[in-house]
């Protein structure tokens, strides 16, 4: 298994070279304006970068044809995948460098009464995350109801069928295991082990009446509970077309681009639960 300050690290490099393969025309961040003294700039810098995507509203001469609506889609969608795979990066980072600043302070590396002002300047650094988070969040959904009324007009009854074939799915996240996680009985960081999850395991999670923790549920013999920040969440993708025939594959653009951002917003929710956990001084 990798040093988690190395998958950092090249969490970090592979995220800088997507930044660089963005589409043409989109807005460029420098390296220059990350914090010198956050050792996640990189992963915010790129995590700006994507979010940056969203920041105008579609361009349009008239009212867009399908197909056209079908390529503004295309690119929605690969923009709000890129969004993800940063904020994914960076949030690996932040806890990282959790994890980090208490192994320092369990060896000695620093005094015990340093450790409230080392957590609280890392939390200080993750709710600005959260923030531009928020902020690109905000952006997204205004896009994307010019996008929907406009499909809307092209191909009545998109939005209806779309949440619809979503519905089953409603309040399930579906996320693979970061690294290999222990599920535990209850939602409490001492109860016992159930069983593990190896790292990548797929699973299903649900919300939690602990804070900072979620329901996993591998297949039988792997359910328990896991600290949220555990997983990396996955668009709820539709397993088949949401129509066939006419505007089937705008319906199915349609339905991946809702699935996506429903994505995004889970990852937010489930950051900003688990940093209240995740920054008290006791491990």
């Amino acid at each position: 298994m990798r040093h988690a300050g190395s998958m950092g690290a090249i969490a970090g490099v592979a995220l800088l070279a997507l930044a660089a393969c963005a589409a043409p025309g989109a807005p460029v961040a420098s390296q220059a304006g990350a914090d010198p003294q956050d050792g996640c700039g990189p992963q915010v810098v790129v995590f700006v970068n994507a979010g940056d995507l969203f920041a105008g509203a579609p361009r349009r001469s008239g009212p867009p044809t399908a197909a056209e609506l079908e390529a503004e889609l295309a690119r929605e969608n690969a923009a709000l995948e890129r969004l993800q795979i940063a904020f994914d990066a960076l949030m690996y980072c932040r806890w990282t460098e959790v994890r980090l600043i208490r192994a320092e302070a369990a060896s000695g590396g620093f005094p015990p009464a340093e450790l409230p002002r080392r957590l609280g300047a890392a939390e200080g650094r993750l709710r600005q995350d959260l923030q531009r988070g928020g902020q690109a969040r905000q952006n997204i959904a205004a896009r994307a109801a010019r996008i929907e009324q406009a499909v809307e007009r092209v191909a009545p009854g998109t939005r209806a069928a779309v949440m619809a074939s979503q519905a089953n799915d409603a309040g399930v996240s579906r996320a693979v295991a970061s690294a290999a996680v222990p599920l535990r009985l209850r939602p409490e960081a001492d109860a016992p082990v159930a069983t593990r999850l190896a790292a990548g395991s797929q699973v299903r999670l649900r919300p939690s009446a602990a804070p900072g923790f979620v329901a996993a549920d591998g297949g039988p013999g792997r359910r328990g509970y896991a600290p949220s920040n555990a997983f990396t969440l996955q668009p709820a993708l539709p397993a088949a077309p949401v129509a066939t025939g006419p505007g089937a594959r705008l319906r199915s653009l349609a339905a991946t681009n809702l699935a996506r951002r429903d994505a995004f917003a889970q990852s937010l929710e489930l950051a900003d639960r688990s940093g209240t956990q995740g920054f008290e001084q006791a491990s």
